[in-house]
């Protein structure tokens, strides 16, 4: 069956939607979804043929999975190309520098303290392969400050009553620098209705020959 690739989107978040639609996505071929859950990011990217590894900490996450990618009927060579790893960022047995796009979405505000979200971004930055392609939708601060309640250690309380890592208008733009990214675009933040706000890095690894510097 082919599956159409407007139908391959529909779950897809609208910030990585963008990015195919900008033909930044034609290209690759390696991708790790890092938390990947029920998958909704991985469809279109399999229905092209690329290698996929979903990497999530709860094995409930890939029974959803399982049911979300037969709903599309994605043909069994297509997901032949999805590989299932078990496992948290920090330590999971995965190759470094060997993902075209690196995929961290809404993973990130999960960190307990800055201590684990730096060893969570480190881990997800270090899959990427030179040249290749790190997006990231993390929750932050930008916007809603005056209406959060700090519980310690980078963690508050939001105004939708979540209990969040959020990072601050500072961290946004210093932590690319402190990887060694390059900006593909500036940082966006979507505030939704003053009860919550994510933000989104689309960043680049230094290429082939930079990398060896």
């Amino acid at each position: 069956m082919n599956v159409p690739e407007l139908t391959l989107l529909r779950s897809t978040d609208l910030y990585l939607i963008d990015q195919v639609l900008k033909g930044r996505l034609d290209g690759v071929r390696r991708v790790v979804d890092v938390g990947a859950g029920s998958g909704r990011n991985l469809p279109w990217f399999l229905g092209r043929g690329a290698r996929v590894t979903a990497l999530d900490p709860r094995p409930e996450a890939f029974e959803a999975m399982d049911e979300s990618l037969m709903a599309l009927g994605l043909e069994a060579s297509a997901t032949a190309g999805l590989e299932r790893v078990l496992g948290r960022v920090e330590d999971a047995p995965l190759e470094r520098g060997s993902a075209d796009l690196v995929i961290c979405n809404a993973v990130l505000h999960f960190a307990a303290d800055p201590a684990e979200f730096e060893a969570m971004l480190r881990g997800a930055w270090a899959l990427v392969a030179p040249g290749g392609m790190f997006f990231a939708r993390l929750a932050s601060s930008v916007g809603i400050e005056g209406s959060l309640v700090p519980l310690g250690a980078g963690r508050f309380l939001l105004p939708d009553e979540s209990e969040r890592f959020l990072v601050d208008a500072r961290g946004l733009e210093e932590w690319p620098d402190r990887l060694g990214a390059e900006r593909l675009e500036p940082v966006k933040t979507t505030v939704v209705s003053g009860l919550r706000a994510m933000s989104t890095w689309v960043l680049r690894a230094a290429g082939r020959e930079e990398a060896l510097r």
